[in-house]
Formats: structure tokens, sequence, C-alpha cells
């Protein structure tokens, strides 16, 4: 009976992946953070991660990093353009079980060089990326063509993939839960006026669009109130079939306002890239047929329309 009960789980993380499509899109997420910040701080990057940056070398910031491991200029260029390169190929999923080992400790050294520049997006994409390194990350949108391996072999895979998948999940639900958890014992939270604050801070507003929220005192009050209720429930709404599209709908949408509202862009791109990780492959597949479905039907009625006045001219 014992065996019988453990063989059902077994079965389920062994018989095959499950989240390919999102752990795919998460893997370009990812990779895209990644290159924003190497090509960003580009003609920075000396200022920011080189020998004479604003945080010395000798500073107990530092954890281990291939750029401290030499102090010359010509291995700081070396190090920080093959970062780039690895991370491309990251990026377009060519030999991902080889290259994202490599990818994480390049990135691992350009953000411990200076831990300053980090945000919340840098922290969960550390996580994110460690347990990728056990997943298969390349099924979709990649350059690389799937080979066939020997049933044994594919069990095993199989079971490094979906526990890797299922602890990004379980991380993303603790990262919500949490952050909304801490909200709500916030005074300014309470009160409706947290936004009014974060948004009076020139390095997280955009002032063409600020200004209209600040001066309503409703959108302000529905905005902390809706990610404080979003965030708490995220766990338990997310894993209900009936809730679960609407639930990730409105965290798209409200890290969609980090992006525009706050210019929070690496941030509010991997925590999409994670919401989309908990839509299923059939989910996906669905998603697919009713998009092309849809578009068909516009395609047909724009034809009748064209064909209607044609005629109609004539």
């Amino acid at each position: 009976m014992t065996s019988n009960l453990f063989a059902k789980p077994y079965h389920y993380i062994s018989e095959k992946q499950y989240f390919l499509v999102g752990s795919s899109i998460v893997r370009l997420a990812v990779g895209i953070h990644i290159m924003f910040t190497y090509l960003v701080y580009y003609f920075q990057r000396h200022d920011v991660w080189g020998i004479h940056s604003f945080v010395p070398a000798d500073s107990n910031v530092h954890f281990f990093s291939l750029y401290t491991l030499n102090n010359s200029i010509v291995w700081f260029e070396t190090i920080y353009i093959l970062g780039i390169l690895v991370n491309f190929l990251f990026l377009i999923g060519l030999k991902t079980n080889f290259i994202t080992p490599i990818n994480f400790l390049f990135v691992w050294s350009l953000y411990n060089e200076n831990p300053f520049i980090m945000d919340g997006g840098n922290n969960i994409l550390f996580i994110v990326l460690f347990f990728l390194m056990f997943a298969n990350i390349n099924e979709y949108f990649s350059v690389e063509t799937k080979q066939d391996t020997n049933n044994k072999s594919k069990n095993i895979k199989n079971i490094f993939h979906n526990y890797a998948i299922f602890i990004c999940l379980a991380q993303v639900c603790i990262l919500y839960f949490f952050s909304g958890f801490f909200k709500a014992q916030g005074d300014m939270w309470q009160h409706g006026t947290a936004l009014y604050y974060i948004l009076n801070v020139d390095e997280f507003t955009l002032p063409s669009v600020a200004p209209y929220i600040i001066n309503s005192p409703l959108l302000l009050f529905f905005g902390a109130y809706s990610s404080i209720l979003m965030q708490l429930f995220f766990p338990f709404l997310v894993t209900n079939k009936y809730t679960k599209i609407i639930t990730l709908f409105g965290s798209i949408l409200f890290h969609l306002g980090i992006i525009f509202v706050m210019g929070l862009i690496q941030f509010g791109l991997i925590m999409i890239a994670l919401d989309l990780l908990f839509i299923t492959d059939k989910e996906y597949k669905k998603g697919r047929v009713i998009a092309k479905r849809t578009l068909s039907v516009i395609m047909k009625r724009s034809d009748t329309n064209v064909s209607q006045k044609t005629s109609t001219e004539i």
C-alpha cells in the first residue's frame, strides 16, 4: 500500500515534463533582463564594475566574482564581453544544459561586483536562474533541435525539470504572499497613501504619468489595496482553476503598471514572465487555437467588408 502511495506521485513527475512553454518564456525574459543590464551599462561599465568603480575593489561587500581574479583592464573587458556572448547563447536557447550554469556564474560575478545597482528583479532572477540549470528551458523559441533520449535518462531529466519548475512556482507564491503580508502591516499601505509617497520619489516616477495618479485619491486607494489583496491571496487564487487566469491577468497588469508608471522595466519583465510560467502547456495550446480562430474570424469579416465596399462602388 505504501509503495502504491508513492508510485503515483513518482509516475506523475517522471512521466513527462510540464510547463515547457512557460519555462522557455522565462528563459527569454531572463536572457533579455541580463542582456539589458550588460548593454545599458556598457559605456559606463568601468564606472559601475571596473577597477575604479564607486565600489572599491577591497570593500567587504564582495562575494566571489570572476572580476576579482585579476585587476587588469584586459581581464575585466574579457570577462564582460564573454558574459555578453554566453548570455546571448542562453537567450537563443543553444545548449542550455551546458550554457545555463556558465551564464549563472557570469551573472553572479557581475552583480556581486556591485550589489548597489540591484533591484527586486535581480534578486528573484538569481534564484530562478539557479533552478533553471536543472530544467528543460529550450523546448520552445530555441535554435536547438531536440534529440530523443532513452527512457531511463528521459525519466531522470523529467524529474529534475519538474522539481526545478515546481520550486520556481513555489518561490513566486512565497514572494507574493510575504510581499502582500508586509505591505498590509504598513501604515501608509493601510491608509492607501503608499503610492503617493512612492510616486514622489524621482527615481521611481515617470513625470508624464505620475501626476494623474497622485492627484486622484481613488486611484491611490485602489492601487494600494488591490496590490495588497492580489499579492496576499495570489498563492490561493492561482492554484484554483476558476480564478487562475483572472489572477494572472491582474498580476500582469499590475507589473505593467510598475513598468510604465515607476519605470522598473527589468523587475516588471521578470515578474510577468514568472506569472506566465503558471500557465500549463495545455492552456497555452488552447489559447493558441482560440487566438487563431479569432484572427480567422476577424480576417473573414474584413474581407467581407472590403468585398461589399468594392461591389457598392462598382
